[in-house]
């Protein structure tokens, strides 16, 4: 008749503590756990060996201290221990080599023993891992859908707001442009809300439109280079900006004049529709004088080059 052995993993299963947890509480408290099978990987231990590793547990759960359990132990399970190591050492001294061969049979059946049922074990622990991250796919897959579902309409929503914004927008620049609401908008005095938002060009030598776009592709239009003009003049105390229709050119007159010095300053920007070689349609700046003198188009080149370097951040 044989005394009852476990392995680790076998009293980590009958207490409900993860392996990694026995092995942690073996390695700490070798000296009070006693096992069979000397060095070996295989090592077997007393069905004692349970009430040493459920007090354990229990006062870890207490929060003693390393000193605490030690002295626990050694009160409460030395005699046992040493109980069992003698009981283990006249197994060993008893006659085991008058029957070797039976006896290396026996403890090779349950070394395969063991090794099938710790692989049945890993296997089903890794198949309900897999279980368990298959249902979190599923989860984050679903919440996924709903996010994309939630920002396509809100995108919609911003969309459309925008698109009313920049109605309002230039129905309102046109109606500050005239002089105030009460006044009403003069439509053949005032460029189309498409006009100021098409891309603003200049044209090179070679003939080609140069534009800036900036994040999202958006493009520097008409609009945003008048607000640009008004800037640079808004230190003075008195501004007036006029649109006139000349010759299918829609000219730009902005007249500031300072109070205090008395200083005038007048620019003038002329525009025109044109359609490029890739069929966009876009608005060119034609000329651009500041006080009856031409801007270069060196210069106009480099005031670009700025509102790119500046527009695309």
């Amino acid at each position: 008749m044989f005394d009852q052995t476990l392995s680790l993993r076998e009293v980590g299963r009958r207490l409900g503590i993860p392996p990694s947890t026995i092995v942690y509480y073996k390695d700490k408290y070798s000296r009070f756990i006693p096992s069979s099978g000397g060095g070996s990987r295989r090592q077997r231990y007393s069905v004692e060996v349970l009430e040493i590793f459920r007090r354990i547990r229990e006062m870890y759960g207490m929060n003693w201290s390393t000193e605490q359990i030690e002295n626990e132990l050694s009160i409460k399970f030395g005699m046992l221990v040493d109980s069992i190591k003698n009981e283990q050492q006249l197994i060993n001294d008893a006659g085991i080599k008058s029957d070797g061969d039976v006896q290396t049979v026996v403890q090779g059946l349950a070394s395969v023993i063991e090794k099938v049922s710790d692989l049945l074990s890993n296997q089903m622990l890794f198949q309900s891992e897999i279980r368990d991250l298959r249902d979190e796919v599923s989860i984050l897959k679903s919440e996924k859908r709903k996010l994309e579902a939630q920002t396509n309409e809100r995108v919609m929503d911003l969309a459309m707001e925008i698109g009313q914004l920049k109605r309002d927008r230039v129905e309102l620049f046109r109606l500050l442009r005239k002089g105030g609401v009460s006044s009403g908008p003069d439509e053949s005095s005032f460029p189309s809300a498409a006009y100021l938002e098409r891309p603003l060009v200049i044209q090179n030598s070679e003939g080609e439109y140069l534009g800036v776009s900036g994040k999202g592709r958006k493009h520097f239009s008409l609009e945003d280079f008048v607000k640009l003009l008004e800037n640079s003049v808004n230190s003075h105390r008195s501004v007036d900006l006029k649109w006139e229709n000349k010759d299918s050119n829609w000219v730009l007159v902005i007249a500031a004049n300072e109070d205090v010095s008395g200083d005038e300053k007048a620019i003038v920007l002329v525009t025109e529709e044109n359609v490029t070689p890739n069929n966009n349609t876009v608005v060119r700046i034609v000329s651009m004088d500041i006080n009856n003198k031409n801007v270069p188009d060196a210069l106009l080149f480099s005031l670009f080059k700025q509102i790119r370097d500046s527009f695309v951040r």
